[in-house]
């Protein structure tokens, strides 16, 4: 089991943290989803021919092979420092788990039987799911500074030591794992190893979608701290790994089939509320549920597998293939069902009933195991027709007849395309340009891709200047004009201490040194050239501030030039809206539930900012000041000024740079600075009191009845 533990530690820390870098990059929907699938390509690959190779030469040789190979991995980055070999070692890191996984499922599945089996299945169980809680907590502190290197030499520390024990452990390991005496009672047909392949795909399904799409769910839902969200995000795997070898023993002599069912069972209705849930004590029921359904049906499926018949190694490998189709295809579908739908809590929803309704099989086969088959087949029958009835209202979505809404994963968040005039296929056809166009700018303007035109600039600062894109010029040289006008309240060169991972989190004194780093009037631009320079070495950009509004009004500008003569683009809860209609939008509450008010609005765009975004909350009663995203240039820390902004504008790049710039000034000095400057915008502030500020123009906010 130790050997099993460090390299399920060895590859959660590795895969679990691979991910964080397709979030830096934000990925869409489909390639948030295809980004899982190779990794559980692999593992459905090898899964059952290393068990029919442990079913005739043994377990040892697979185990060490695997482990060995997987300890030499990081050596492919070393010659090849790029992100293509970290997705090439996820490939082959996928081969070597699968082959640990089934191969030590084997080995235990020809050592034991009876009750025993089912007990020792719930450890190993625990074991290998402790990674999916304990992989990503070491992983994310391993990259905390957006280097993969610590990752790669845990990883291979990890899967050393899982070499060396299994190498002490091999003389006791089987030297193979097929049988030639089981009876005809314990070996299945094939009505019996459909009906559990069935299942084991539908949890797969489900897990799979889970781990690819529950923190986009978590982030769109709820507006907590980066740790508040991961904690929710681990409450399955840690339910499940808790109560694992509790059940494992308890449930141990119940009819299996029975068991393995009802867990699934549990599991999918927990994942059908989950896409209903919007608070945090209803995230923190359903994470509860859902581990408790797969602790309850993890260590019975896997004994019925063991059992299908005599060779343990190829019937489990054929298990554990059937669980990684359901692997890959839950991301992938979820993916498709977030743009199909226009809901992120859709995909949940039909994921869940294809699980519950792959589980009725082996209900069927529990029930008539128990001389129960004409009721088996009649709740069968029943709970299907139940199933299949939901989908319609799952599939509900709250657009009229004729309003087309399309919606994908963009910067990090769930983008929303809203276009009054039906669904048709040059609408269908502009709504995945207009993405398609999101997530090009965001990987130009965001500093965190380094292959970027702001992360190119950053990287030669104090060194040369660099040829940014025309987008990339255009809105640096915005950025620095509202910089100017705000006399730096607002400045674009404060990424030399945002680049920071967890800045907001840190000490004021850890930024003493870099308030010479941050200066607007020191930036370098070059017009003719689309050339821009940062003169001193650990300058920096960021371009948070303002670029989410220059990607909005890019793909609204798109839309328009499409023929579309009216719609709403909204992402994360900024807005840019055009057209002859009128639109009612929103304005959040910082510090609750729900909205403040709403106000309408037309060919205007409304962005917020606020401290309820990235935040810390304090860890002394006397300190009521949260330490959050939005830093204050001349004090080198989080602004207090106020909580919450919203801000209206002819356009959303203007609205995104001036809800930044107004939170910091506050409510005296930043109506003055809006009057001055920009006359055709408004704002609204939301101070620590609660009270609500406004200058003159703003629209009138109509409080939630």
């Amino acid at each position: 089991m130790g050997a099993v533990f460090a390299a399920s530690m060895g590859t959660g820390v590795f895969t679990f943290t691979l991910p964080l870098m397709n979030l830096d990059e934000k990925a869409g929907g489909m390639w948030l989803g295809s980004g899982f699938a190779g990794y559980f390509l692999a593992k459905l690959l090898i899964a059952p021919l290393s068990g029919s190779y442990a079913d005739t030469h043994g377990s040892s040789k697979p185990l060490l092979i695997s482990c060995g190979l997987a300890f030499l991995l990081p050596l492919l980055y070393l010659l090849h420092p790029a992100i293509e070999t970290l997705y090439a070692i996820q490939f082959i890191l996928g081969l070597c788990a699968g082959t640990v996984r089934t191969v030590s499922m084997a080995a235990i599945g020809a050592s034991l039987g009876g009750e025993k089996l089912s007990s020792r299945f719930a450890v190993l169980s625990a074991v290998m799911n402790s990674s999916f809680l304990l992989g990503p907590l070491l992983g994310g502190l391993l990259y905390i500074d957006k280097d993969y290197l610590p990752v790669l030499g845990t990883m291979s520390a990890f899967m050393g030591l899982a070499f060396i024990i299994f190498t002490l452990c091999a003389k006791h390991l089987p030297t193979h794992t097929a049988e030639h005496d089981l009876t005809e009672e314990t070996s299945a047909g094939p009505r019996s190893f459909i009906s559990i392949m069935a299942a084991l795909f539908g949890r797969g399904m489900g897990i799979g979608s889970l781990i690819a799409f529950y923190p986009v769910l978590l982030k769109s839902s709820l507006q907590l701290s980066p740790g508040s969200t991961a904690l929710l995000f681990s409450i399955p795997s840690l339910t499940t790994v808790l109560l694992l070898p509790i059940l494992g023993k308890l449930l141990a002599g119940f009819e299996r089939r029975l068991t393995t069912s009802t867990g699934m069972l549990i599991s999918a209705l927990a994942l059908y509320i989950i896409g209903s849930c919007s608070t945090i004590p209803g995230f923190m029921f359903t994470g509860i549920l859902s581990g408790i359904g797969a602790a309850i049906s993890m260590p019975p499926s896997m004994a019925v597998c063991s059992e299908l018949g005599c060779a343990k190694g190829r019937a489990l490998g054929l298990a554990n293939m059937a669980a990684n189709i359901g692997f890959m295809t839950g991301p992938l579908f979820c993916g498709l069902m977030v743009s199909a739908s226009g809901q992120i809590s859709t995909p949940f929803k039909l994921t869940a009933i294809i699980g519950a309704i792959s589980s009725l099989f082996i209900l069927y086969e529990g029930m008539s195991q128990k001389g129960l088959k004409k009721s088996g087949l009649a709740i069968g029958v029943l709970s299907t027709l139940t199933l299949l009835m939901l989908v319609p209202h799952s599939l509900k979505q709250n657009n009229t007849p004729q309003t087309y809404r399309y919606s994908d994963v963009a910067m990090g968040t769930v983008v929303n395309l809203t276009i009054p005039g039906g669904d048709n296929s040059e609408t269908k056809k502009a709504a995945k340009e207009t993405v398609a166009i999101m997530h090009h700018l965001q990987k130009d303007l965001d500093h965190r891709n380094k292959r970027g035109s702001v992360g190119r600039v950053n990287h030669e600062s104090g060194k040369k200047s660099v040829r940014v894109s025309d987008k990339a010029f255009a809105t640096i040289k915005r950025g620095l004009e509202i910089s100017e006008k705000s006399s730096g309240s607002f400045d674009i060169t404060i990424g030399a201490i945002t680049t920071t991972p967890f800045y907001y989190a840190l000490d004021k004194s850890r930024f003493a040194g870099h308030k010479d780093l941050i200066n607007y009037r020191l930036l370098e631009i070059d017009p003719a050239e689309n050339k821009v320079f940062l003169p001193r070495k650990g300058m920096a950009l960021d371009l948070g501030g303002l670029a989410k509004g220059t990607i909005i009004d890019a793909a609204a500008d798109h839309l328009k030039s499409s023929g579309i003569k009216t719609a709403m683009v909204e992402a994360g809860g900024d807005f840019m809206v055009f057209g002859d209609r009128e639109w009612t939008i929103g304005i959040r509450n910082p510090r609750g539930k729900g909205i403040l008010g709403h106000i309408s609005v037309k060919n205007s765009a409304v962005c917020g900012s606020g401290d309820y975004y990235q935040f810390i909350t304090p860890v002394s009663k006397e300190d009521k000041t949260r330490k959050h995203h939005i830093f204050d240039p001349a004090l080198l820390q989080s602004s207090a000024e106020s909580i919450a902004t919203t801000t209206v504008a002819p356009d959303a790049e203007t609205a995104d740079a001036l809800a930044t710039t107004v939170f910091i000034m506050g409510p005296e000095k930043g109506s003055e600075f809006i009057e001055k400057h920009f006359p055709n915008c408004s704002a609204m502030w939301v101070l620590p009191n609660m009270t609500i500020v406004s200058t003159k123009n703003f629209p009138t906010i109509k409080e939630q009845k």
